[in-house]
């Protein structure tokens, strides 16, 4: 049985274009299932009237605002399928998507969680393309150079900085998923929970073909803040990354992250880091460059800027 869930929040500008995509696949899905978070405009309306004529798809609308990570644990806990794909109100699915992932998934019976690669598209539904950058893959998004068409385990180790993978671009197994409810964290967002989750088990996979568009869009971008704090939670957001994941393991895996002095050291250097951006301490900075994990958390260019951040806002305070 294959579901698709698909977590809603004031998504009508561009929800019937999704449903129309995944309802379009030449392998169908067996359920759909939408959970509706408090929205206030048309979204539930959409969805009521797509339910008249597709029965598979079954509707929950939340009595309060639970946020989307709370949201997509409630889908996932009302699935029944087997295999689980998980989807954004925004994009749009090749019509192979789940038929290709399918495919993969029953060949390689090791696999837990698959992601697929993707093509940008803009809020105007315009296909559009960035400059691949060397030593990366997926549109720049993860940090491993994979040929088209390749498909690659990525491993916990590399979980542990970064994630690489939007959760649109992923078909979980009943396992998996049952693993991400069980150890279910508001720490971390969905899909990087259940990535660290199925990369533990050796069962994380990432195929290198695009099987989706994923819409861009002033809406769907997370937690950024608005005005001048933008700067700063830029700086901020890698290390509080990792030190949110170091704080996941040390929960999920109390003992491997005791026995593990790099799990430790990499907490040590995230609270540091923050700690010098926060202070706007240029030389803490500059003894950080010869820690091992800075050039794992940021590129040569990112640990630049940091620098720079840090000596204009010296100067700006200088000119008040």
């Amino acid at each position: 049985m294959i579901s698709v869930v698909m977590a809603v929040y004031n998504g009508e500008k561009y929800l019937e274009t999704q449903m129309d995509s995944i309802l379009q696949q030449t392998m169908p899905a067996d359920e759909i299932i939408i959970v509706d978070d408090c929205s206030t405009d048309g979204s539930v309306e959409i969805i009521q009237r797509y339910q008249k004529q597709h029965p598979q798809i079954r509707l929950f609308q939340n009595g309060s605002n639970l946020g989307y990570k709370r949201n997509f644990r409630k889908a996932i806990e009302l699935c029944q399928g087997s295999l689980v794909f998980l989807c954004d109100q925004d994009d749009f699915w090749h019509k192979d998507k789940i038929s290709v992932m399918v495919d993969i998934m029953e060949s390689n019976p090791d696999i837990l969680v698959l992601a697929s690669s993707f093509e940008f598209m803009n809020a105007n539904g315009e296909v559009y393309s960035v400059k691949p950058r060397k030593g990366m893959s997926n549109n720049n998004m993860y940090l491993k150079p994979v040929r088209k068409h390749d498909l690659v385990p990525v491993t916990f180790d590399e979980f542990c900085s970064h994630n690489y993978f939007q959760g649109c671009s992923m078909v979980l197994t009943k396992r998996a998923a049952l693993s991400y409810l069980a150890n279910w964290t508001d720490c971390l967002p969905h899909d990087w929970l259940i990535a660290l989750l199925s990369s533990h088990d050796e069962g994380f996979y990432f195929l290198n073909i695009p099987l989706f568009y994923y819409r861009t869009h002033s809406q769907n971008t997370i937690g950024v803040p608005k005005g001048k704090k933008v700067e700063e939670w830029v700086r901020l957001k890698f290390a509080q990354d990792m030190l949110d994941v170091m704080e996941t393991i040390r929960e999920i895996w109390p003992d491997e992250f005791r026995k593990n002095p790099v799990y430790q050291q990499r907490r040590e250097f995230a609270q540091k880091h923050i700690q010098a951006l926060r202070d706007r301490s240029f030389w803490k900075l500059i003894g950080q460059n010869a820690n091992p994990i800075y050039p794992e958390l940021k590129s040569p260019r990112a640990r630049i800027m940091d620098l720079a951040f840090v000596l204009m806002n010296h100067r700006r305070k200088s000119e008040q």
